[in-house]
C-alpha cells in the first residue's frame, strides 16, 4: 500500500514538473551579481519580484549597485520593469510592504559595507515606477537587520555600532502619514537584532546574537527578549554557553498566538564569519516560548547532514507558518568542498521534522533569502555562483516546489534527497535523438549512478534499472546504456539517484 500511495505522489508530481508547473531557474538579469530577494505579488503563473545586484566591472565597485522589480511569466521569461540604482543597495536594509492599499519601498545605501541613508519610495500599483522618493532621518551609524509593520507605522530594527561588543541595539519608528522618524535604544550592549514578532499585547519579540566576554568573535550567544513600544525591556533571555542551545543566529514566528524560535549552532568558533565545524556541533533547533515570561516550553534539536558530512549551518534562514506547520529555509555549507546546499524543512507545531529537501546547483555556492507560501506549493528566492571560479557573478534563482518540496518526481518517497537543478553538471544523456539506445555518463568520477527510470508524459514508469557497485565504471567516467527499441517515438524524461543521495532529470527524445 505504501509502494502505491508513493506511486501516485510520484506521478502528481512528474506531470506538474513535465508541464513546468514545478521549476528550478536561475537568471542572468543584468551581468552582475544578482539575486531574487522576495515575492511582491502573484498573478496565476506570473510571479513579481523584487531583488538587488551590484556590478564589478566598475571602475568604484563599491558605490554601483541597484534594485530591480519584474515580472515572471508564465513561460519563465523574466522581464525586468524598474530599476533603481544609487550607490550599492544591500539586500540585508531591503523591505517592501503595503499601506492603506499603498505600495512603499524601504531601502539603505551602503558605502563600502557602511550604512550611508535609507530612502523610503512610493510605487504604483503594478511596481512599474516610482511615485516619489525620500531620504529619511535615520544616521548613517544605524544599520538595520529586521523589520515591522503596524498600522500607519514601520518599526526598523537594528544597532549603532560596530558589529560586536560595542553594538548598540535599537529601533526607529517611521510614520508612513508624514515620512517622520523617532528613535528608542533598547537596553545593553553587544547585542545584534535578527528578527522582530509582534506579540499579541502589541509589544515586540526580538531574537538574534548577544556578544559577551572580552572577544566578541569567540564569544557569541543566541538571544531573546521582550520589549515594548518604548524600547524598554520586559524580559530578557541569553543562550550562552551553559547551554546546550548555545547558538549565533537566532529568528522566529507567531504561529496563531505561539511563539516559536528556530537557529543553528556553531562549536569550535574561530573567526566571527568563517567558522570551522566538527563532528556532531553544527545543528538547528527550534523552541517553544511563553509569551509572557520568555520561559522555554519545550525544546527540539536536529541534527543535519549532508552524505554523513556536518557543516556549517549559515545565518541565512527564516521560518514560516502557512496552514498549520511550520518552514524552515536556510543554507547549509559543506566544510570540505565550500558548496552550499538550500535545506528546506517542515515541522508540526510540537517540533517534529516531517521532511527535509536539499537543493544544489553542482558547482555552485547557493544562498536561500526568502520562502512563500502560494496555493500550490512554495517559492524560494534565492542566488548561486558558480564556486569553482575565483571570481564570479551570482546569478538570481528561483524555486518552485510542489506542497512536498519536490521539484523532481520522487524526491519525497526518500528523505534527504538533494535535487540537482543543473543536471548538466551531474550526467550526460546521448544520443539525443536516440534511435534504439542511449548512454548516460557521469560527469565526476566520484559520483556513481545507483539507479535509473524512464518516465513518459503521463508520468509511467517505463524502466527502473538499478546499478550495482562498481558496474560500468570506466577509467575516466562511468558510462551506462539504456535500450530504447521498446519505446514509441516521442518525449522522456530519465531520472537518476547516486551515490552522493543526489536526484536528477533529463529530458530526452526518442526519434526514428
Amino acid at each position: 500500500m505504501k509502494k502505491l500511495v508513493a506511486l501516485f505522489i510520484l506521478l502528481i508530481s512528474f506531470t506538474n514538473l513535465f508541464g513546468q508547473k514545478y521549476f528550478s531557474k536561475m537568471f542572468d538579469v543584468n551581468g552582475q551579481w544578482e539575486n531574487f530577494w522576495g515575492v511582491l505579488d502573484t498573478v496565476n503563473n506570473s510571479f513579481k519580484l523584487i531583488g538587488s545586484q551590484a556590478s564589478f566591472l566598475t571602475t568604484d565597485s563599491s558605490r554601483f549597485g541597484s534594485i530591480f522589480i519584474g515580472n515572471l511569466d508564465s513561460s519563465l521569461k523574466f522581464q525586468q520593469n524598474l530599476l533603481i540604482a544609487k550607490n550599492y543597495y544591500e539586500q540585508n536594509y531591503l523591505s517592501s510592504f503595503k499601506n492603506n492599499n499603498r505600495n512603499f519601498l524601504l531601502m539603505g545605501t551602503v558605502d563600502t559595507n557602511v550604512i550611508g541613508s535609507y530612502i523610503l519610495n512610493e510605487l504604483d500599483n503594478n511596481f512599474d515606477n516610482v511615485i516619489w522618493s525620500k531620504t529619511l532621518a535615520i544616521p548613517s551609524e544605524f544599520g538595520s537587520t529586521s523589520w515591522t509593520k503596524v498600522k500607519d507605522k514601520v518599526y526598523l530594527f537594528g544597532r549603532n555600532g560596530n558589529y560586536a561588543l560595542s553594538s548598540i541595539p535599537g529601533f526607529f519608528v517611521i510614520n508612513l502619514k508624514d515620512t517622520s522618524t523617532k528613535y528608542y535604544r533598547i537596553g545593553g550592549t553587544g547585542k545584534i537584532i535578527n528578527n522582530v514578532l509582534l506579540a499579541k499585547d502589541s509589544n515586540f519579540i526580538v531574537s538574534g546574537i548577544q556578544y559577551l566576554g572580552t572577544n566578541g568573535n569567540d564569544s557569541t550567544f543566541g538571544w531573546y527578549a521582550k520589549i515594548d513600544t518604548l524600547g524598554n525591556t520586559l524580559w530578557n533571555k541569553v543562550l550562552d554557553r551553559k547551554s546546550e542551545l548555545m547558538c549565533e543566529y537566532v529568528w522566529g514566528t507567531n504561529a496563531n498566538g505561539n511563539y516559536y524560535l528556530t537557529g543553528t549552532n556553531y562549536a569550535n568558533y574561530p573567526t566571527l564569519w568563517y567558522p570551522k565545524v566538527y563532528g556532531d556541533t553544527s545543528f538547528c533547533y527550534m523552541l517553544k516560548i511563553n509569551e509572557q515570561n520568555g520561559e522555554i516550553e519545550w525544546k527540539k534539536r536536529f541534527l543535519f547532514s549532508v552524505n554523513q558530512e556536518r557543516g556549517l549551518l549559515t545565518s541565512m534562514g527564516s521560518m514560516t507558518y502557512y496552514k498549520s506547520n511550520l518552514y524552515s529555509l536556510l543554507s547549509h555549507n559543506l566544510t570540505s568542498t565550500n558548496n552550499q546546499y538550500i535545506m528546506f524543512a517542515k515541522f508540526d507545531l510540537e517540533g517534529n521534522i516531517l521532511w527535509k529537501r536539499l537543493f544544489q546547483q553542482a558547482n555552485y555556492s547557493n544562498r536561500a533569502y526568502s520562502l512563500t507560501p502560494i496555493a500550490d506549493g512554495f517559492l524560494i528566492c534565492a542566488d548561486g555562483k558558480d564556486s569553482t571560479r575565483a571570481k564570479g557573478d551570482a546569478d538570481a534563482w528561483l524555486i518552485k516546489t510542489d506542497s512536498n518540496g519536490c521539484i523532481i518526481p520522487g524526491c519525497n518517497a526518500k528523505d534527504n534527497v538533494i535535487q540537482i537543478i543543473n543536471p548538466e553538471k551531474v550526467f550526460t544523456v546521448y544520443p539525443n535523438p536516440a534511435q534504439n539506445e542511449i548512454n548516460v555518463s557521469t560527469e565526476n568520477l566520484n559520483v556513481k549512478i545507483e539507479s535509473l527510470a524512464v518516465y513518459n508524459l503521463q508520468g509511467q514508469l517505463l524502466k527502473f534499472r538499478p546499478i550495482a557497485i562498481g558496474q560500468a565504471q570506466l577509467p575516466e567516467k562511468e558510462i551506462t546504456k539504456i535500450n530504447t527499441e521498446d519505446l514509441a517515438n516521442g518525449n522522456y524524461l530519465l531520472i537518476i539517484t547516486t551515490n552522493k543521495q543526489q536526484m536528477a532529470g533529463k529530458k530526452f527524445v526518442v526519434e526514428r
